[in-house]
């Protein structure tokens, strides 16, 4: 895992707004503020980069539209610096593959302008929670050395400790964001049993997602990806959903 992602700030957030039109960032940073975030923000992708590593923000909302650099260039940049780096895409692009590109790089979610104030801060909110969960259950492993071991889950050649958020093949740590690690934990606690899309969206997102159900099928085609051979263990259960089939009990 990134360095970001190597302490835990209790409750309180930093949220990095990226955005070159100074109107929506103020908009978005108070009401961030309001709900007792953090903010820091950056007005082109180079400022976004810069602030990236040296606040090592929670999260961040990124616009794609920049003047110097597209945001997709600018998630490729914050992405060498931290893998699992949170980042939810802003855009006034409402065409699908925009929004398809983006899942595709690796965003964990995105919000199309002009957006509802309060969609967003839940949107905030949703990613935050999980990612607080396994900050957590991280450090109260690392701070209780004398607990019993957590029981990792292993399937064939790809194993999954969940408390230690960490993913291996074939013995080889697989870098995955949140959300991707949240979904194979859900498919491999869920094996053998047929998830369908709207059960994936509710259990990975954590609310009405507002874009559709290409989502779930980004994410997936996402992780097969990373896990390479073990990606395979992972069906599609055509007009139906997804199923882990990985070998083992």
């Amino acid at each position: 895992m990134g360095q970001s992602r190597q302490a835990l700030r209790g409750d309180t957030v930093k949220v990095l707004i990226v955005d070159d039109e100074p109107s929506i960032v103020n908009l978005i940073r108070m009401n961030l503020k309001l709900e007792g975030y953090d903010t820091v923000c950056a007005y082109s992708g180079r400022e976004a980069v810069e602030s990236y590593a040296a606040e090592k923000p929670d999260i961040v909302l990124l616009d794609i539209m920049l003047p110097d650099m597209e945001g997709y260039d600018v998630l490729r940049a914050i992405q060498e610096l931290d893998r699992s780096a949170a980042v939810i895409f802003i855009t006034a692009n409402d065409k699908r593959t925009s929004k398809i590109l983006g899942l595709e790089l690796g965003a964990d979610d995105y919000i199309t302008k002009p957006f509802d104030n309060k969609e967003l801060v839940l949107r905030v909110k949703t990613l935050w929670r999980r990612i607080r969960l396994t900050r957590g259950a991280a450090q109260e492993a690392e701070a209780s050395p004398s607990a019993p071991e957590p029981q990792a889950l292993t399937h064939g050649i790809l194993t999954l400790d969940p408390e230690a958020h960490v993913a291996l093949v074939e013995g080889q740590e697989i870098s995955l964001t949140f959300r991707e690690f949240d979904l194979l934990c859900y498919l491999v606690r869920n094996r053998r049993r047929v998830l369908g899309r709207e059960e994936l969206l509710e259990n990975i997102w954590g609310y009405s997602y507002m874009g559709n159900t290409r989502a779930v099928d980004i994410l997936i085609q996402r992780l097969r990806q990373k896990l390479g051979a073990a990606g395979e263990y992972i069906r599609t259960v055509y007009g139906v959903g997804y199923r882990f089939e990985g070998p083992g009990k």
